[in-house]
């Protein structure tokens, strides 16, 4: 079975040579993976920018030259996305020069002092709306980035109904605002006549849903939302793909075969198919 993690991070000192190591150790034969984020150093530890801080030119400029150049080792296989600050005021034009000049596919965010209805994001949306190239945002709570939760509740993305050609997906099934994610995904459907072969909302079931909660939130979403736009993916790094990806493969097969029962063509899509529509060129 093919598997396309669509969810994995950088720690900013990988080479191309090791990620896709992992991946073959793991049994991933295509993988999404978000650059480091463009943090600050304080005290020696690395946090991100707080209220009235943003990165700099420089640190997003860094973010993007790494993994392009990690995605340079195999194209074919390494999807990289840069995870930026969208507070920053290069940040469209580091987005821009990251997809157009470096190839990059696309855009990680993480609501963090700026909610996904704030006017300043629209510049950005509208770009990516014209580079046809996919935000994966991080929806639910959020662990390691201070009191950000708030920022990061699924029901605030609807703000996006009014981009309608921008491809999006949402982190962690909103864990643990999953029924409110859900929601969120029917507005989305409803809004291109129930089709949901045109719906450009898809849903990123990484684990945020610790293992208590992951058969009930798959349980919800399979039936509700359709394989065709329910994707899988770890939340690991490359060093941890071995350990990670291999239970959470497992994990995930037994709920689908022995709890939902889907087919193998659902399985398929789910492992592969998903992910390979929403970052389709």
């Amino acid at each position: 079975m093919r598997i396309w993690d669509c969810h994995c991070h950088c720690t900013g000192d990988e080479t191309g040579k090791d990620v896709l190591k992992a991946m073959d150790a793991a049994g991933i034969e295509r993988i999404n993976l978000f650059s480091d984020y463009p943090w600050r150093e304080v005290g020696g530890r690395r946090v991100p920018h707080g209220p009235g801080s943003y990165a700099t030119r420089e640190e997003l400029r860094a973010c993007v030259d790494h993994i392009a150049k990690v995605q340079s080792a195999d194209p074919s296989r390494i999807y990289g996305l840069v995870w930026i600050d969208p507070r920053s005021p290069f940040a469209v034009q580091e987005v821009e020069r990251g997809i157009v000049d470096k190839g990059l596919r696309g855009v990680k965010l993480i609501p963090d002092q700026w909610f996904p209805y704030d006017e300043m994001l629209f510049p950005l949306y509208r770009k990516m709306e014209e580079l046809g190239k996919p935000i994966m945002f991080h929806s639910g709570i959020v662990y390691g980035f201070g009191d950000s939760s708030r920022y990061c509740m699924p029901v605030g993305f609807e703000v996006l109904l009014n981009f309608p050609k921008l491809r999006f997906s949402l982190a962690h099934m909103g864990w643990p605002w999953v029924d409110e994610y859900l929601a969120v995904f029917g507005s989305f459907w409803a809004s291109v006549g129930y089709d949901k072969d045109k719906t450009l909302m898809f849903v990123d079931t990484c684990p945020g849903t610790p293992d208590a909660w992951r058969t009930e939130a798959m349980q919800k979403a399979v039936p509700f939302v359709g394989t065709g736009r329910l994707m899988f993916g770890t939340d690991a790094h490359p060093k941890s793909l071995l350990k990670n990806a291999p239970r959470h493969v497992g994990r995930d097969l037994s709920i689908l075969r022995e709890v939902i029962g889907v087919s193998q063509e659902q399985l398929d899509e789910f492992f592969w198919g998903a992910c390979e529509k929403f970052m389709a060129d």
